[in-house]
Protein backbone atom coordinates (compact mmCIF):
# COMPACT_ATOMS: atom_id res chain seq x y z
CA UNK A 1 0.00 0.00 0.00
CA UNK A 2 1.57 3.34 -1.31
CA UNK A 3 2.30 6.08 1.82
CA UNK A 4 -0.04 9.05 1.12
CA UNK A 5 2.21 11.41 1.98
CA UNK A 6 4.91 10.24 -0.66
CA UNK A 7 2.10 12.29 -3.37
CA UNK A 8 2.73 15.45 -0.83
CA UNK A 9 5.22 17.46 -1.85
CA UNK A 10 5.76 20.75 1.32
CA UNK A 11 5.75 23.04 -1.04
CA UNK A 12 2.38 22.67 -2.11
CA UNK A 13 1.51 23.34 1.97
CA UNK A 14 3.52 26.26 1.58
CA UNK A 15 1.82 27.66 -1.71
CA UNK A 16 -1.53 26.99 0.07
CA UNK A 17 -0.74 28.85 3.31
CA UNK A 18 0.41 31.67 0.86
CA UNK A 19 -2.81 31.91 -1.12
CA UNK A 20 -5.04 31.86 1.74
CA UNK A 21 -3.20 35.07 3.27
CA UNK A 22 -3.28 37.05 -0.03
CA UNK A 23 -6.41 35.59 -1.99
CA UNK A 24 -4.59 36.41 -5.09
CA UNK A 25 -2.76 34.35 -6.92
CA UNK A 26 -0.17 36.83 -8.27
CA UNK A 27 0.25 38.21 -5.15
CA UNK A 28 1.18 34.65 -3.88
CA UNK A 29 3.95 34.32 -6.84
CA UNK A 30 5.38 37.80 -6.04
CA UNK A 31 5.59 36.40 -2.30
CA UNK A 32 6.97 33.22 -3.33
CA UNK A 33 9.61 34.34 -6.12
CA UNK A 34 7.51 32.48 -8.80
CA UNK A 35 5.64 33.37 -11.89
CA UNK A 36 2.12 33.63 -12.43
CA UNK A 37 1.45 30.46 -14.36
CA UNK A 38 3.59 28.47 -12.21
CA UNK A 39 1.83 29.47 -9.25
CA UNK A 40 -1.31 28.51 -11.20
CA UNK A 41 0.10 24.90 -12.16
CA UNK A 42 0.98 24.99 -7.99
CA UNK A 43 -2.62 25.74 -7.25
CA UNK A 44 -4.08 22.78 -9.73
CA UNK A 45 -1.46 20.52 -8.65
CA UNK A 46 -3.08 21.18 -5.11
CA UNK A 47 -6.73 20.70 -6.16
CA UNK A 48 -5.74 17.59 -7.50
CA UNK A 49 -3.96 16.89 -4.29
CA UNK A 50 -6.96 16.82 -2.24
CA UNK A 51 -9.63 16.85 -4.89
CA UNK A 52 -11.70 19.81 -4.13
CA UNK A 53 -11.88 23.04 -6.48
CA UNK A 54 -9.82 24.79 -3.06
CA UNK A 55 -10.46 28.49 -4.71
CA UNK A 56 -13.24 30.03 -6.39
CA UNK A 57 -12.47 32.96 -8.34
CA UNK A 58 -14.09 36.08 -7.27
CA UNK A 59 -15.12 40.15 -8.24
CA UNK A 60 -12.71 40.14 -4.40
CA UNK A 61 -9.97 37.67 -5.47
CA UNK A 62 -10.18 34.11 -4.53
CA UNK A 63 -12.65 32.60 -2.12
CA UNK A 64 -12.21 29.62 -0.01
CA UNK A 65 -14.25 26.30 -0.09
CA UNK A 66 -15.16 25.21 3.27
CA UNK A 67 -12.67 22.40 2.62
CA UNK A 68 -9.79 25.09 2.01
CA UNK A 69 -11.46 26.81 5.89
CA UNK A 70 -11.22 23.50 7.36
CA UNK A 71 -7.92 22.97 6.27
CA UNK A 72 -6.19 26.30 7.14
CA UNK A 73 -5.98 25.86 11.11
CA UNK A 74 -4.04 22.06 10.94
CA UNK A 75 -1.73 23.49 8.07
CA UNK A 76 -0.78 26.51 9.74
CA UNK A 77 0.07 24.57 12.85
CA UNK A 78 2.22 21.51 10.67
CA UNK A 79 4.55 24.52 8.80
CA UNK A 80 4.89 26.62 12.63
CA UNK A 81 6.27 23.27 14.27
CA UNK A 82 8.18 22.75 11.03
CA UNK A 83 9.55 26.17 10.68
CA UNK A 84 10.38 25.92 14.57
CA UNK A 85 12.00 22.83 14.62
CA UNK A 86 14.31 23.76 11.45
CA UNK A 87 15.07 27.05 12.91
CA UNK A 88 15.75 25.44 16.94
CA UNK A 89 18.51 22.66 14.83
CA UNK A 90 20.49 25.03 13.70
CA UNK A 91 22.53 28.20 14.57
CA UNK A 92 19.81 31.13 14.01
CA UNK A 93 21.04 34.17 12.28
CA UNK A 94 18.69 37.23 11.27
CA UNK A 95 20.72 37.68 8.44
CA UNK A 96 20.56 34.83 6.30
CA UNK A 97 17.07 33.97 7.62
CA UNK A 98 14.00 34.06 5.24
CA UNK A 99 10.53 34.33 6.87
CA UNK A 100 6.99 35.75 6.27
CA UNK A 101 6.08 37.13 9.53
CA UNK A 102 2.34 38.53 9.52
CA UNK A 103 1.70 41.21 12.81
CA UNK A 104 -1.62 43.26 13.39
CA UNK A 105 -1.35 45.98 15.20
CA UNK A 106 -3.40 49.44 17.01
CA UNK A 107 -2.72 52.25 14.37
CA UNK A 108 -3.58 54.86 16.91
CA UNK A 109 -0.37 53.87 19.22
CA UNK A 110 1.53 51.29 17.71
CA UNK A 111 2.45 53.31 15.00
CA UNK A 112 4.59 55.38 17.23
CA UNK A 113 7.48 52.75 17.68
CA UNK A 114 6.18 50.47 14.19
CA UNK A 115 8.74 52.57 12.62
CA UNK A 116 11.77 51.86 14.62
CA UNK A 117 11.10 48.45 14.38
CA UNK A 118 10.91 48.18 10.38
CA UNK A 119 14.45 50.15 9.80
CA UNK A 120 15.80 47.75 12.11
CA UNK A 121 14.07 44.60 10.88
CA UNK A 122 15.07 45.49 6.94
CA UNK A 123 18.80 46.58 8.04
CA UNK A 124 19.34 43.36 10.70
CA UNK A 125 17.02 40.84 8.79
CA UNK A 126 16.85 41.59 5.18
CA UNK A 127 14.99 38.40 4.21
CA UNK A 128 12.27 38.41 6.57
CA UNK A 129 8.89 39.97 4.85
CA UNK A 130 6.80 41.64 7.66
CA UNK A 131 2.70 41.64 6.91
CA UNK A 132 1.58 44.10 8.98
CA UNK A 133 -2.38 45.25 9.50
CA UNK A 134 -5.13 46.71 11.62
CA UNK A 135 -5.97 44.35 14.10
CA UNK A 136 -9.22 42.30 13.44
CA UNK A 137 -12.34 40.63 16.26
CA UNK A 138 -10.83 37.64 14.79
CA UNK A 139 -6.87 37.97 16.43
CA UNK A 140 -7.12 35.81 19.13
CA UNK A 141 -8.06 32.63 16.82
CA UNK A 142 -5.40 33.51 14.10
CA UNK A 143 -2.55 33.83 16.84
CA UNK A 144 -3.87 30.14 17.98
CA UNK A 145 -4.09 28.69 14.33
CA UNK A 146 -0.91 30.43 13.35
CA UNK A 147 -1.88 32.66 10.30
CA UNK A 148 -1.09 35.41 13.23
CA UNK A 149 2.37 35.18 14.52
CA UNK A 150 2.30 38.56 16.63
CA UNK A 151 -0.37 41.13 17.67
CA UNK A 152 -0.04 44.87 19.16
CA UNK A 153 -3.17 45.46 21.23
CA UNK A 154 -4.59 47.66 24.20
CA UNK A 155 -5.88 44.92 26.97
CA UNK A 156 -4.83 43.94 30.04
CA UNK A 157 -6.26 40.22 30.49
CA UNK A 158 -5.18 37.49 28.23
CA UNK A 159 -5.92 33.74 28.12
CA UNK A 160 -2.98 30.91 29.29
CA UNK A 161 -2.07 30.24 25.62
CA UNK A 162 -0.78 33.70 25.00
CA UNK A 163 2.21 35.29 26.19
CA UNK A 164 2.46 39.05 26.79
CA UNK A 165 5.15 41.77 26.83
CA UNK A 166 4.64 45.32 27.71
CA UNK A 167 5.31 48.35 25.03
CA UNK A 168 4.00 51.23 26.98
CA UNK A 169 1.84 52.85 28.88
CA UNK A 170 -1.00 54.57 27.22
CA UNK A 171 -2.67 57.52 28.57
CA UNK A 172 -6.08 59.13 26.52
CA UNK A 173 -5.81 62.77 25.44
CA UNK A 174 -8.20 64.98 24.06
CA UNK A 175 -7.17 66.00 20.48
CA UNK A 176 -8.80 68.92 18.49
CA UNK A 177 -7.51 70.43 15.09
CA UNK A 178 -5.13 73.58 15.35
CA UNK A 179 -7.17 76.98 15.92
CA UNK A 180 -9.88 75.20 17.41
CA UNK A 181 -11.87 77.15 19.70
CA UNK A 182 -11.01 75.57 22.65
CA UNK A 183 -6.97 75.15 21.76
CA UNK A 184 -6.21 78.03 24.26
CA UNK A 185 -7.97 76.61 26.95
CA UNK A 186 -5.38 75.48 29.57
CA UNK A 187 -7.75 73.18 31.92
CA UNK A 188 -10.94 71.99 29.68
CA UNK A 189 -13.89 71.25 31.50
CA UNK A 190 -16.07 68.10 31.51
CA UNK A 191 -19.18 70.46 30.48
CA UNK A 192 -16.95 72.25 27.63
CA UNK A 193 -15.89 69.07 26.12
CA UNK A 194 -20.11 68.13 25.94
CA UNK A 195 -20.62 71.56 23.80
CA UNK A 196 -18.76 69.51 20.65
CA UNK A 197 -19.17 66.24 19.10
CA UNK A 198 -16.69 63.92 19.73
CA UNK A 199 -15.07 60.87 17.18
CA UNK A 200 -13.38 57.85 17.37
CA UNK A 201 -11.47 55.20 15.97
CA UNK A 202 -13.17 51.85 16.57
CA UNK A 203 -11.55 48.84 16.57
CA UNK A 204 -13.35 45.67 16.67
CA UNK A 205 -13.21 42.85 19.36
CA UNK A 206 -12.75 46.17 22.58
CA UNK A 207 -16.05 47.50 21.51
CA UNK A 208 -18.02 45.17 19.62
CA UNK A 209 -21.57 46.63 19.91
CA UNK A 210 -23.27 49.86 20.17
CA UNK A 211 -23.84 49.18 24.45
CA UNK A 212 -20.17 48.52 24.46
CA UNK A 213 -19.69 51.78 22.62
CA UNK A 214 -21.83 53.91 24.93
CA UNK A 215 -19.92 52.43 27.95
CA UNK A 216 -16.74 53.16 26.88
CA UNK A 217 -17.32 56.81 26.26
CA UNK A 218 -19.24 56.81 29.38
CA UNK A 219 -15.56 56.05 31.06
CA UNK A 220 -14.06 59.22 29.64
CA UNK A 221 -17.47 61.00 30.57
CA UNK A 222 -19.18 61.51 27.74
CA UNK A 223 -22.81 60.16 27.26
CA UNK A 224 -24.08 61.29 24.39
CA UNK A 225 -22.83 63.69 21.16
CA UNK A 226 -20.34 60.82 19.84
CA UNK A 227 -21.73 60.22 15.89
CA UNK A 228 -18.84 59.43 14.22
CA UNK A 229 -16.87 56.16 14.78
CA UNK A 230 -14.83 54.56 12.16
CA UNK A 231 -11.71 51.98 12.05
CA UNK A 232 -9.54 53.99 9.94
CA UNK A 233 -7.49 56.08 11.28
CA UNK A 234 -6.82 58.73 8.70
CA UNK A 235 -10.72 59.57 7.81
CA UNK A 236 -10.54 60.17 11.06
CA UNK A 237 -7.65 62.81 11.62
CA UNK A 238 -9.16 64.55 8.18
CA UNK A 239 -12.66 64.63 9.36
CA UNK A 240 -11.11 66.07 13.41
CA UNK A 241 -8.89 68.64 10.37
CA UNK A 242 -11.84 69.91 8.94
CA UNK A 243 -14.58 70.12 12.12
CA UNK A 244 -14.61 71.68 15.53
CA UNK A 245 -15.02 67.85 16.40
CA UNK A 246 -13.00 66.24 18.98
CA UNK A 247 -11.01 63.25 19.60
CA UNK A 248 -9.76 60.95 22.79
CA UNK A 249 -6.91 58.75 21.54
CA UNK A 250 -3.48 57.64 22.82
CA UNK A 251 -0.97 60.18 24.10
CA UNK A 252 0.94 58.50 22.18
CA UNK A 253 -0.43 59.93 18.63
CA UNK A 254 0.87 63.19 19.10
CA UNK A 255 4.16 62.16 18.57
CA UNK A 256 3.90 61.59 15.01
CA UNK A 257 4.85 64.64 13.23
CA UNK A 258 2.15 63.85 10.66
CA UNK A 259 -0.35 64.12 13.73
CA UNK A 260 1.48 67.21 16.26
CA UNK A 261 1.41 69.57 12.74
CA UNK A 262 -1.93 69.77 12.65
CA UNK A 263 -3.40 69.16 16.07
CA UNK A 264 -3.28 69.90 19.36
CA UNK A 265 -3.71 67.52 22.88
CA UNK A 266 -4.93 68.02 25.89
CA UNK A 267 -4.86 66.04 28.97
CA UNK A 268 -8.22 64.71 30.94
CA UNK A 269 -8.60 65.01 34.42
CA UNK A 270 -11.95 64.21 34.68
CA UNK A 271 -12.16 60.18 33.57
CA UNK A 272 -14.77 58.20 35.50
CA UNK A 273 -13.34 54.79 34.97
CA UNK A 274 -10.51 54.15 32.15
CA UNK A 275 -10.29 50.38 31.20
CA UNK A 276 -7.44 50.42 28.89
CA UNK A 277 -4.17 51.58 29.97
CA UNK A 278 -1.27 50.11 28.71
CA UNK A 279 0.19 48.62 25.24
CA UNK A 280 0.78 44.84 24.91
CA UNK A 281 2.45 42.44 22.63
CA UNK A 282 0.95 39.15 21.86
CA UNK A 283 1.98 36.24 20.68
CA UNK A 284 0.55 32.17 21.02
CA UNK A 285 2.66 29.94 23.56
CA UNK A 286 3.02 27.84 20.37
CA UNK A 287 6.15 29.96 19.33
CA UNK A 288 7.22 31.51 22.37
CA UNK A 289 10.78 28.77 21.91
CA UNK A 290 11.07 29.85 18.26
CA UNK A 291 14.60 31.30 17.96
CA UNK A 292 13.26 33.27 15.03
CA UNK A 293 10.11 34.92 17.36
CA UNK A 294 12.03 35.41 20.22
CA UNK A 295 14.48 37.68 18.20
CA UNK A 296 11.27 39.69 16.97
CA UNK A 297 10.05 39.75 20.40
CA UNK A 298 13.24 41.56 21.72
CA UNK A 299 13.40 44.00 18.52
CA UNK A 300 9.53 45.33 18.65
CA UNK A 301 10.44 45.65 22.41
CA UNK A 302 13.47 47.37 22.08
CA UNK A 303 11.97 49.53 18.86
CA UNK A 304 9.24 50.52 21.27
CA UNK A 305 11.95 51.82 24.18
CA UNK A 306 13.64 53.40 22.14
CA UNK A 307 11.18 55.27 20.76
CA UNK A 308 9.63 56.33 24.07
CA UNK A 309 12.92 57.24 26.08
CA UNK A 310 13.77 59.46 23.14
Amino acid sequence: MQDPLSRVDLNLLVAYQVLMQEKNVTRAAERLFVTQPAMSKTLNRLRNLLDDELFVRSSHGLTPTPKTLELEAPVNHILGQLTELMVTNQEFDPANTAATISLATLGTSASIGMPVFIDKLRQQAPKVMLISQNIDDKWEERLRNGSLDFAIVAKSKFGPDFVTHKLMSITPMLYMRKGHPLENKENITLEERREYQHMAVYFPNFETTREEVQKLFASFGILSNVPFLTTNLMVCLETLRKTDMLMIASDRLIDSSIVSEHFVSKPLKDLINLRIDALSLVQHVRTKNSPLHQYLTGLIVESFTENIDA
